[in-house]
Formats: structure tokens, C-alpha cells, sequence
């Protein structure tokens, strides 16, 4: 019982984590990107790119992070190789 527990718990914080970082993305892409260009404000400079890529960045590892979730078969399988 206290095994699920603790994969209930990695579960949660890698899922936490993901949140974290798509809506890090997400801003940066919106107040550095989308917004300069729909107001036509600022023209696409190194700054733009700049947000532009760390959007990216953070989207992308959250993406990536996603395949940190665990399940209890994967434990099972590692239990019976040992």
C-alpha cells in the first residue's frame, strides 16, 4: 500500500511540474510574441525571437516530461527482473 502512495505522489509532482512550465510557455509566448505582433507595436527583433524560443523551450519540456509518469505495471516489470 505504501508503494502507491509514493507513485501517487511522483505522479502528481511531475504533473505539477508540466503545469508549471506550459504556462511559463504559454506566457512568454503570449506577452512576448503574440501581443507585440497583434498590436503591431514592436516589429519581430531578437527580443521576439528571444521570447519566441523560450516559449518553445518550456513547452517542449513539458512535453518531454510528460514520459516521467509512472505506472504500476512499469513497477511490476522492474520488481520480476530483479
Amino acid at each position: 500500500m505504501r508503494r502507491r502512495d509514493d507513485l501517487a505522489v511522483h505522479n502528481e509532482r511531475v504533473k505539477l511540474y508540466v503545469t508549471i512550465s506550459n504556462a511559463v510557455g504559454l506566457a512568454f509566448f503570449g506577452l512576448g510574441v503574440a501581443r507585440p505582433l497583434a498590436d503591431g507595436t514592436v516589429p519581430v527583433t531578437a527580443w521576439v525571437i528571444c521570447h519566441l524560443a523560450v516559449a518553445g523551450v518550456m513547452v517542449g519540456n513539458a512535453y518531454i516530461s510528460l514520459g516521467r509518469l509512472e505506472t504500476e505495471a512499469q513497477d511490476l516489470d522492474r520488481e520480476t527482473r530483479k
